[in-house]
Formats: structure tokens, C-alpha cells, sequence
């Protein structure tokens, strides 16, 4: 279904869906909008941090407006968040620029926007009533030193590119995570009233495991307590780098516990996703690419990182260029996994939505059912398309699997969902 219903003057993409923990009937979307084209003095759409409500299990949809989309001398929302805690309460999310500019020293986009400057905040409001009113938004991170904890990791420079926020389902604390808009390294903030103050800052890199610049930094997850990240370390003691760290903390990020996630074959650009589980503590997923970029490795331990098993090859048959993967726990326990694949040459190429969904059966991994095509028609991004769709995004209940994405199979991007029974999902026997 395409929720956004945008048309060619807009994109839209990477949604995020929440379910509400006591009615499943009840489903939100948060997705980011770009204007087409995007230059440097556009205006902010309606609805930048767009989203949408389905109180029938996704069967209708009508448009909400969280309010930021209007905070007071800021043009605009973007990669929109949505989760819930344990309670039902709603969050959304998004960064919001500040100031945009041209620099030699700015991030290169290509096209016409040459090297851009670009300060920002991250900012989260929370709704009791799914979507009928909001709190007053509360900034988690940004470009302003404000909460910044020093002396450990890289310094924070515009810190609050593709903000994602967790809930523990154990705890109801809160995390947002935020990365350095130039060298994406990541940031961990924690909130334990409902969102409504944040405290300090915390790095997730380190001096001696530091973040490799040429990478992006990877999401969050937490459970029973313990709050989880993961990302690309440009050296660490004992191994050969790039490598991928995965870390935990039991202190809401003021110190981590860091391991070499020991890897086999994988992509040298692996850009790791992570799960946590939020029926065990201590029990992750993680997923990166293989060395030919055709296929999901799944990892997954039950000791916060300490040991770990798979990995578990994902992938369509016959393989193609996969890329915009995204993992999640089921309430259940099963372990839900989406990707996109090119059809041709990455970039350029049609692609489609594929997902699977496995389960933790012993030592040597997670099994997986064979994978399923979400998308029923092939898409490609329009020419000069740069922003707005950095990932997929799946969710599952003990009922039903939700797959969101961007799809151009229209022309402009626009927000789709697709619901799939888990029961349709064949898991074999480990």
C-alpha cells in the first residue's frame, strides 16, 4: 500500500513503524520528505517528519501532524522516527536544521548542492492518545555543546545526523542515538521520564577503538537494562581493522563493554544492524553484508557480545546487489530481516523488497524461512535523487510481519507498507 501518496514534487522514504503494544490494531509511520529538487534554499514541505495512523492494522490510514514539523526557527523535519514503549506511549523523532550553508570544509552531496555546512538538533515528542495530541518536544542532541560528555571518543561536530530512538520494553528507558554529520561517529543519550529531559551525552567510539570516518555509524537497540550499538572501528587492540565493534553499557552509555564481532567473509564495508531481544537479556542480533555484497551474514549472541553464532547466509535466489537492510525481534522471538536488491547496476537499476524471518535454534545460529518478495512491482530512483531513503524498515508482532520502504515505482518516492502473516514465513527445522 502506498501510504504517502506524495506527488513528483516530493520524495519520500526510510518510514518507521510502531505498533501499539495493547492494541495491534493501531500502527503509525514516520517517514522523511524532500522537496524535488532539493537545492539549499528549498522550503521544507507540509509534513516534513511525515505521518500517518492506521487504527484497522494498516487496512486505512489518515494523516497526523507531531509538532516537529513547525519548532520555532527551524525550516522543516527530517528522517522521522517512531517507536513505543511498553506503556503504548508514542514517540516520534526527527533532526531539524538549524542553518545550512556552503563550505569547503561541508560535506560533499554531488550534484548541484556542492560542500554543505549544516547545524542541527534532534528533537522527540511523545502521544498517550496515538497520534490526537503531543508533549512538547524535548531536544535529545545537537549541534550545540550542551551535555556533551568529553575525554573519551572524537569530539562532536553537528551531532544529530539519522537520529534513531529505542524503548526498553523491560525498563521503559528511553535512548536516542545521533552521529557527527561530517564523520558520522554515534552518541547515546538516555531519558527515564518518558522523554520529557535527557541527560549526558556519551560517545560510543573510543580512542582506543576508534570510529572509522568513512563509514556510517549504526543503530541502537536495548533490552532488560542494557542499551546496545554498533559500528565500523578503523583499528582495535589485537585485530586487524576495519573491524566491527559491538558494544553494550549498563550505565545508559557512560561506559561500554566492546567486542570484535569475529566476522567470516564478510563485505569490507559491512555496515553492521543490529537487534535486541526483548524476551532474554544479553541476547542480540546482528547483521552485516558478505563479501560480495549479495547476501545478509546474521550473527547473533546471548551473552552481550562475549561469544557469538552464525553466521546464517540470507539471500534471495538468484543473488543480486543487496542494499537498505534493516533487523528487528519480534515479541515473539523471531527475528525479522528486510533488504532491497538491484536489478543492473546498483544506483541506477530497478529494485525489489525482500524479507525473512528465522529464529534462534542452537549453536550454529539463527534458521531462517526462505526469503519472500514484499514488493509486487519494481522500482528505480528518479534521476537526481540524493536524500531521503537511507534504510527499510521491518517490524513484527506474534501475528503479523510490517515491511516499510521507499518505492519509485511511480516516479516520485513514496512511502509504502506491506503486511505479511509470520505464519506465511516458513521457518525449517535446526
Amino acid at each position: 500500500m502506498d501510504v504517502s501518496q506524495n506527488n513528483s514534487s516530493t520524495v519520500v522514504g526510510e518510514p518507521e513503524i510502531a505498533i501499539d503494544p495493547h492494541n495491534p490494531s493501531n500502527l503509525y509511520i514516520a517517514w522523511a520528505t524532500f522537496p524535488v529538487p532539493v537545492t539549499l534554499t528549498s522550503k521544507a514541505p507540509p509534513r516534513s517528519c511525515g505521518a500517518a495512523v492506521s487504527n484497522d492494522g494498516g487496512s486505512h490510514w489518515h494523516y497526523v501532524s507531531p509538532p516537529v514539523n513547525n519548532l520555532p526557527n527551524i525550516n522543516g523535519c527530517e528522517d522521522g522516527v517512531a517507536v513505543t514503549g511498553p506503556d503504548g506511549t508514542l514517540y516520534q523523532s526527527g533532526d531539524m536544521a538549524t542553518f545550512t550553508g556552503i563550505s569547503s570544509g561541508g560535506i560533499s552531496l554531488g550534484g548541484s548542492l556542492g560542500n554543505i555546512v549544516v547545524h542541527g538538533q534532534d528533537w522527540v515528542t511523545t502521544s498517550k492518545n496515538w497520534g490526537e495530541s503531543w508533549s512538547k518536544p524535548v531536544e535529545t542532541m545537537g549541534s550545540d555543546s550542551t551535555r556533551f560528555v568529553r575525554g573519551a571518543g572524537t569530539l562532536p561536530i553537528d551531532t544529530f545526523d539519522r537520529p534513531w530512538i529505542v524503548v526498553d520494553q523491560s525498563t521503559n528507558t528511553v535512548y536516542a542515538i545521533g552521529h557527527n554529520i561530517v564523520d558520522h561517529d554515534g552518541y547515546v543519550t538516555a531519558s527515564t521520564d518518558d522523554a520529557r529531559s535527557f541527560g549526558p551525552v556519551y560517545p560510543t567510539d573510543s580512542p582506543t577503538y576508534p570510529h572509522d570516518s568513512q563509514t556510517f555509524g549504526g543503530n541502537v537497540a536495548a533490552s532488560h537494562g542494557i542499551v546496545a550499538t554498533t559500528y565500523t572501528a578503523s583499528q582495535a587492540p589485537g585485530v586487524t581493522c576495519p573491524c566491527v565493534v559491538f558494544e553494550t553499557s549498563a550505565n545508559k552509555g557512560g561506559t561500554w563493554n566492546r567486542h570484535i564481532v569475529p566476522l567470516a567473509n564478510a563485505s569490507s564495508a559491512p555496515d553492521p544492524m543490529i537487534a535486541a531481544d526483548p524476551s532474554q537479556k544479553g541476547h542480540f542480533a546482528l547483521t552485516v553484508y558478505d563479501s560480495t555484497g549479495t547476501a545478509n551474514q546474521v550473527y547473533i549472541t546471548d551473552d552481550s557480545g562475549t561469544t557469538w553464532q552464525g553466521p546464517t547466509m540470507v539471500a534471495e535466489s538468484p543473488a543480486n546487489q543487496q542494499f537498505k537492510t534493516w533487523i528487528s525481534y519480534g515479541t515473539g522471538g523471531d527475528i525479522a530481516l528486510v533488504w532491497r536488491t538491484w536489478h543492473g547496476v546498483p544506483e541506477t537499476s530497478p529494485y525489489d523488497v525482500w524479507a525473512a524471518v528465522g529464529r534462534d535454534q542452537g549453536q550454529n545460529g539463527p534458521v531462517f524461512s526462505a526469503p519472500m518478495r514484499i514488493s509486487s512491482a519494481t522500482g528505480s530512483y528518479p534521476k537526481g535523487y540524493i536524500a531521503g531513503d537511507d534504510f527499510s524498515w521491518v517490524i513484527a508482532n506474534s501475528k503479523y510481519v510490517y515491511v516499510g520502504w521507499g518505492d519509485a515505482r511511480s516516479g516520485p518516492v513514496q512511502c509504502w507498507i506491506s503486511r505479511v502473516p509470520v505464519s506465511d514465513f516458513h521457518i525449517a527445522s535446526g
